[in-house]
């Protein structure tokens, strides 16, 4: 059976998120989204934790569900970013981890709680190398999934152009060995993965890494799992030996970090600058400082193989955002989520609607022909950049 997949969110717990998080609107509005395993998110964070144990019931091993919503089955998750010092320089970098019941969990942060202060952000910073966490995870349960967020983006992927790590093997030595997947992170997707022969052998997954519970956050990347039986062993086993029968994705243009650039903020004179790898600038022409350098440079600079994608893939758009595109005012105006759940609904989840090869006449005109652009490719983005979302622009 096939399974929608978003294995990266957020609590309220973490910096830069929604107050109004709580674990019984994320199924909620995941069932209408159409997702149907989640991550929990956060989950070594205390007061998030306890949220979590009180409401969640099991549902098979290491999977669990709210009896209001039954449809959508969680997985205990959290980033964690990681700290160190290696070749006399600060390392900061993104993982995402899956943990196999509450019994673990408890083991993890009773190990990791020795590492940085929990109760401050729900992705709590841990001041461990990545081996060394990747190693002991191992060692409390070899079902513990580690897998690298976001790999490619400058400031927190493991691959990112301000890290300075040219392979997986000089940042976490050892623990690559324990490395089944990797994340592609909104600026990516799998055909610029592909581009690195060092990662080959692992699975690509894509999630949202959603700080809200907004429509056009959740899902906005997923993965779509075979499974044979909805629970955590299987789960895992899936993404290790590539059971993935598609990821959804944000056209990497679209992404915050693909194109090299300085967002308007950083100039006193309100300019925007960006521009591609192929210009090949370090400093900025607008302040002179560095640029921060796009996901497209850094695939550029380490690449060293062209071979043919085999993972199926979809670009998709999320659908409240579209909506609001095409009739106008924002992703929270009453109208504009009003006509995004009566279609939904229709058809019984998002994903649905991009999984058709045409949309049907309950779907409004203007709507159904933009669905039908974004399938059919006719459509580019102004160029994502140093945390500026893409702007779609449709073909005429």
């Amino acid at each position: 059976m096939e399974k929608i997949c978003d294995l990266h969110i957020h609590s309220k717990y973490s910096g830069g998120t929604s107050t109004q998080i709580n674990i019984n609107k994320i199924a909620h509005n995941s069932n209408i989204k159409g997702i149907e395993i989640i991550g929990t998110g956060d989950c070594f964070h205390p007061l998030w934790l306890k949220e979590l144990q009180e409401n969640l019931c099991e549902y098979s091993n290491g999977i669990f569900f709210l009896p209001k919503t039954p449809r959508v089955k969680f997985i205990l998750q959290s980033e964690v970013e990681l700290m160190w010092t290696q070749n006399s320089q600060i390392k900061k970098v993104h993982f995402i981890v899956l943990v196999p019941n509450f019994d673990k969990l408890k083991e993890i942060y009773e190990f990791i709680i020795n590492f940085g202060n929990l109760k401050i952000d729900g992705r709590p910073v841990l001041n461990i190398s990545a081996e060394k966490f990747i190693l002991k995870m191992n060692n409390i349960d070899d079902m513990i999934e580690v897998i690298p967020a976001h790999i490619f983006t400058p400031f927190y992927g493991i691959l990112g152009s301000k890290l300075h790590f040219n392979s997986l093997k000089e940042a976490i030595g050892q623990g690559i060995n324990y490395i089944h997947a990797i994340e592609t992170g909104l600026s990516a997707d799998p055909s610029m993965i592909r581009q690195l022969s060092e990662l080959n052998n692992l699975s690509i997954i894509s999630n949202s890494d959603s700080h809200s519970l907004n429509f056009h956050r959740l899902g906005r990347e997923a993965t779509a799992l075979e499974l044979n039986n909805i629970d955590y062993h299987n789960v895992i086993e899936s993404i290790r030996k590539k059971k993935i029968t598609k990821t959804y994705e944000f056209n990497p243009s679209e992404g915050k970090y693909y194109y090299d650039g300085h967002r308007s903020d950083r100039h006193s004179s309100g300019k925007d600058y960006f521009c591609s790898p192929k210009r090949n600038l370090i400093n900025c022409p607008v302040c002179g400082k560095m640029l921060t350098k796009g996901v497209l440079s850094r695939v550029y600079e380490l690449k060293d193989q062209e071979i043919p994608v085999i993972e199926n893939f979809q670009y998709i758009i999320p659908l409240l955002h579209l909506i609001a595109i095409v009739y106008g005012g924002s992703e929270y105006s009453k109208y504009n989520v009003s006509l995004y759940r009566d279609v939904v609904n229709t058809y019984d989840g998002e994903f649905n609607i991009w999984n058709k090869e045409s949309v049907f006449e309950e779907v409004p005109f203007e709507l159904s022909n933009a669905i039908e652009k974004v399938k059919s490719g006719k459509y580019w983005f102004i160029p994502g950049h140093d945390g500026v979302y893409g702007e779609l622009q449709f073909e005429a």
